[in-house]
């Protein structure tokens, strides 16, 4: 099986880089920036108490990118994904079942930008489609074959100094999630698990840095019929080695959404140490249980990597401390996560999670990355999980 799905994978490439050598003359000539990735992403994971207890996948994906150059203050930008499975256990449902690297085909991003140069503010444009988004409140999160998307109405600008500001709405979100349709388009309702469908959302986020070695940054996002979102963040360097962290974020229930309200606390310490980086911290949640979280918008929290969620530290009621950090040895990227987090008012009394990241570039524009976690939780009987993920990725 092995072999089969590498030669899969190599008969793929092949044909791209006579692909990328035809895209060469396309940019060359000022049409447009065309370029493209291929990926193989294999999957496993084992869930004790789980139905069922483990499964695996192989996923080959394609993504063609366009962005057209600008006229008279427009562009455009296009950028499709297709996923689909070369090999999959029967207890994954082709992939969908505990692993979530199933099947894909949808146009990620397609939007036009309107640059408003001309009434001299040459930083801000209003973007109109579909579009990646990492920021505050989204986050793109590209956990397997495609990073989250966003559709609807933005305006950004970088017009004031040291500030970026985007106001906008969100009518649907393609999520990261491969499982049924989630990665499709979906209502905010089909996002966030709610029975009725719901206006989407409007949000604001700010980000300063006018302050030496001060950013600060505060948003806000009203999802209708579900909640409002309001929170800061704020990141001090003492020196070019030495950071400190800070988080808050506050949602409520609007509409006809039922009762529930949250808050979340985080704080961290970012030391470089040598050639590593290490930062210690704390992430809390008070109340309910997040809504603006990895499983559903995305969130911008200090935790980095998670492959599991296993100790459920978005939980209401759940305190974590984690200590996460990184290096470069040679052309090896290395990063570590580990997290234990303590429940209030879970099934499971506490859990913990290790994640284990290595990404290396085999030659020019082909790397290969290897992703590991082991989570834990004590219950009853305790019971323990794993996650393995292979990236074989070439980009043109």
């Amino acid at each position: 099986m092995k072999k089969f799905i590498l030669l899969i994978i190599v008969i793929a490439i092949c044909p791209l880089t006579f692909a990328e050598s035809i895209m060469k003359p396309i940019n060359d000539l000022g049409l447009g920036t065309v370029s493209g990735r291929a990926q193989y992403f294999g999957m496993h994971r084992y869930f004790e108490r789980n139905n069922p207890e483990s499964a695996n996948s192989h996923t080959f994906g394609i993504r063609l990118s366009y962005h057209s150059p600008e006229m008279a203050g427009f562009d455009f930008a296009a950028t499709y994904d297709y996923v689909g499975v070369l090999a999959a256990s029967e207890s994954s449902n082709d992939g969908n079942t505990l692993l979530s690297n199933g099947k894909v085909n949808v146009l990620n991003e397609g939007y036009l930008r309107y640059k408003l140069g001309i009434i001299n503010l040459p930083g801000t444009a209003v973007v109109v489609g579909r579009r990646v988004s990492h920021g505050e409140v989204f986050r793109s999160d590209e956990f397997r074959q495609k990073p989250r998307s966003v559709e609807g109405i933005q305006l950004e600008s970088k017009d004031i100094p040291g500030t970026s500001i985007i106001v906008g709405h969100v009518r649907k979100l393609s999520n990261v999630w491969d499982t049924g349709d989630r990665w499709k388009f979906n209502n905010m309702s089909h996002v966030f698990g709610t029975p009725e469908k719901t206006d989407g959302i409007t949000w604001f986020e700010m980000v300063n840095n006018s302050v030496d070695n001060l950013e600060f940054a505060f948003f806000d996002a009203y999802a209708h019929d579900v909640c409002n979102l309001i929170g800061t963040r704020l990141r001090y360097s003492f020196t070019d080695r030495t950071a400190v962290n800070g988080y808050y974020r506050h949602e409520s229930s609007v509409g006809s959404a039922p009762e529930a309200t949250s808050d979340m606390y985080a704080f961290s310490l970012q030391q470089k140490a040598g050639r590593f980086t290490l930062e210690p911290g704390y992430f809390g949640v008070r109340g309910s249980n997040l809504r603006f979280q990895e499983v559903t918008t995305g969130i911008n929290h200090p935790l980095g990597i998670s492959l599991i969620i296993y100790p459920g530290m978005f939980n209401g009621g759940s305190d974590t401390a984690y200590l996460k950090g990184g290096t470069q040895v040679g052309e090896t990227t290395l990063y570590f996560l580990y997290h234990t987090t303590w429940q209030s008012k879970s099934s499971f009394e506490d859990g913990q999670e290790l994640d284990f990241v290595a990404r290396y570039p085999l030659v020019e524009n082909l790397a290969v990355a290897l992703k590991v976690g082991v989570g834990q939780r004590d219950m009853a009987d305790d019971t323990i999980a794993t996650d393995t993920r292979l990236f074989l990725t070439y980009s043109f």
